[in-house]
């Protein structure tokens, strides 16, 4: 048969390095192949490059050096992490992210995964037929997302300033696999600083407000996500002063309000914890809230924030008044509070509010 060689990644030079020391302890050849993805040449990756008829045995590889691994006390990584789909949404993300990762003196790494090719699916105990048109299609997928990839970064670098961006070395990571699986994996083993991503992504249905993937990395990593709409504004970070915490006065708050305040002070903004009565013992919030208001103050001296208490039965529609009222820039939720986070995102509830259409969403975890 005759030998193809077709791209297992395309990473940063370090990672290449290593992926190839590894592919070659296996007793898998590789080539490395400099790719400029920018037309100007500012930043250049490496393709790994290897024979077709490797693929199976390279793919696991290079999984587990990108994180299919369990490491549940890894520490976290001076990085933001950007997913990408090539979308509106992921280009605001990455726009922003950038500015995050600049603020906190941090590296970006921007991560796409493209659809796992046909043949990589076969039971290994399965006899592989080689069908030649299953590579051509995944030639032919790798050499489109390619060339997406090189039109999104070029985008994205029309909209920094070249000077900030050789300063900054953003690292990037494309690959085949499963988006939400791979980004999770991925974080695991490398615990980022936070994850920046559109809201929605290219992929998301009409009448959802949250894309699966986006909503997938949420529920189920560990660390900070910040979702992002479209029209966020593109100057959001220089004008970012206030984030609203809804709080319902659980213990697990206490946590995410020192994690935010950590978080936030680069950002020199001001938070606001937020409690929606919804027909209780107002008078017992309110000294609950008073409560919270001089633990925060007795242990933050310094940090610029505020206790509300507002009356609602209807949660969502409150919080959508305040931050309107209010000019807030974030809405934080931890996902121990999922009736806030599912009454949020329900399709039903969302043609009622214009709080996703603009307001980004900061979610901590337990």
């Amino acid at each position: 048969m005759e030998e193809r060689l077709i791209n297992l990644a395309s990473l940063s030079f370090p990672k290449a390095e290593i992926l190839r020391s590894l592919l070659e302890a296996e007793g898998i050849e590789c080539f490395l192949e400099n790719v400029d993805f920018l037309q100007d040449g500012l930043d250049m990756g490496v393709r790994v490059q290897i024979d077709e008829k490797d693929a199976r045995q390279a793919f696991p590889v290079l999984e587990k050096m990108l994180g299919k691994v369990t490491d549940d006390h890894a520490r976290r990584e001076n990085y933001v992490l950007v997913p990408v789909d090539f979308s509106a949404y992921s280009l605001k993300a990455a726009q922003v992210g950038f500015d995050i990762a600049e603020k906190l003196d941090s590296k970006m790494v921007i991560y796409h995964s493209s659809p796992r090719p046909e043949y990589l699916t076969i039971p290994y105990s399965d006899v592989i037929v080689y069908d030649s048109a299953l590579f051509l299609n995944y030639e032919m997928t790798e050499k489109i997302t390619s060339q997406k990839f090189e039109e999104f970064l070029n985008k994205l670098t029309s909209l920094i300033d070249t000077e900030r961006w050789k300063k900054a070395k953003p690292e990037y990571i494309v690959k085949v696999g499963e988006a939400d699986d791979d980004i999770l994996s991925y974080i695991r083993i490398h615990p980022p600083r936070m994850v920046v991503m559109g809201i929605r992504g290219g992929d998301t249905q009409a009448g959802d407000l949250i894309g699966s993937t986006t909503a997938g990395v949420i529920f189920n990593t560990s660390v900070p996500v910040l979702a992002l709409p479209e029209s966020a504004q593109d100057n959001w970070l220089k004008n970012f002063k206030t984030v609203v915490y809804a709080t319902n006065f659980e213990a697990h708050d206490f946590i995410a309000m020192d994690r935010l305040l950590n978080l936030v002070k680069p950002f020199e903004c001001k938070v606001i914890c937020l409690h929606v009565n919804q027909g209780n013992n107002g008078e017992l919030d309110e000294a609950m809230l008073e409560g919270m208001r001089e633990a925060l103050c007795e242990k933050y001296p310094f940090a610029a924030f505020d206790c509300r208490l507002v009356h609602s039965k209807n949660l969502p529609e409150a919080i959508d008044h305040f931050i309107q009222e209010n000019d807030i820039d974030v809405l934080a939720l931890t996902t121990h509070r999922r009736n806030i986070l599912t009454r949020i995102f329900n399709p039903g509830i969302a043609r009622k509010l214009v709080l996703h259409s603009k307001t980004p969403i900061l979610v901590f975890h337990e």
